[in-house]
Order: C-alpha cells, then sequence, then structure tokens
C-alpha cells in the first residue's frame, strides 16, 4: 500500500496520506519511521543531482522509498512497491503543482500541515491514476 508524506524543510511531516485506506495504528507508526529515515538518504543523494526527482533513495523490506525535492527544500517520500515505479515520477510532479497551490494560498501558514480536504481530495486522485 503507497504511502506518501511531505516534509518541510525544518523536517516536520506537514501531509501525510497512505492508499487506498488508512492504515493501523502500529502500521502507520512503522511506516512513518522507515520514510523518516530514509531523509538521510535523501539529504545526501539530492547533491548528486540537478534533477528533483531523486528515484529510489532506500528500501525497507520488498517496499522502495522514492523522493522528490522542491527548489523551497520540501522533500515528498513515497513509499511504494516495485509494481507503481513507473508512475512515480508523474505522481510527483503533479503532486508537486497540487502542492504549489495549496500554499501559494494567501491562509496557509508557512511550514504547517496542509489540512484541506480539497488537497486531499485531489492528492487521491492522483494516487487513483498513477499508483
Amino acid at each position: 500500500m503507497p504511502t506518501v508524506t511531505i516534509v518541510s524543510p525544518e523536517d516536520r511531516p506537514i501531509y501525510e496520506a497512505s492508499f487506498p485506506q488508512a492504515l493501523s495504528g502500529r502500521q502507520a507508526v512503522l511506516e512513518q519511521i522507515v520514510l523518516h529515515s530514509s531523509l538521510d538518504m535523501v539529504d545526501e543523494k539530492m547533491w548528486d543531482t540537478r534533477d528533483m526527482y531523486l528515484k529510489v533513495v532506500d528500501r525497507y523490506n520488498d517496499q522502495l522509498i522514492s523522493a522528490f525535492v522542491t527548489p523551497s527544500n520540501y522533500r515528498f517520500l513515497l513509499l511504494h512497491d516495485s509494481r507503481h515505479e513507473d508512475g512515480v515520477k508523474p505522481f510527483f510532479n503533479d503532486l508537486h503543482e497540487l502542492f504549489v497551490k495549496a500554499t501559494l494560498n494567501p491562509l496557509y501558514v508557512d511550514n504547517e500541515p496542509i489540512t484541506s480536504t480539497a488537497f486531499h481530495d485531489k492528492v487521491l486522485l492522483l494516487a487513483r491514476k498513477y499508483l
């Protein structure tokens, strides 16, 4: 089951979602730990390329962790299996576009969690489309 997390430059998660449904408490915490432990790998790999899409940065059991870094240093992390590898880059590109629109909203407070249901619904649509 794919899980996406958006992490601020201060290493605070500002958005998290699992597809297609919510995880049990124990599994959700495990996935958060796995994704956040991969931030060091993202920080290392982002200096090796000019691309925002870093591809697979880490692995956990049979799951892959792909990353995308915005110019403002927000990190998008996706925990997924290898079946969805082709849709990861377009998913991240469209998620970045949604993220920019959400954060440019004058009512959004920088580095605070994104709580918009419209944003969440659009992310779910992207996940259905690409993952």
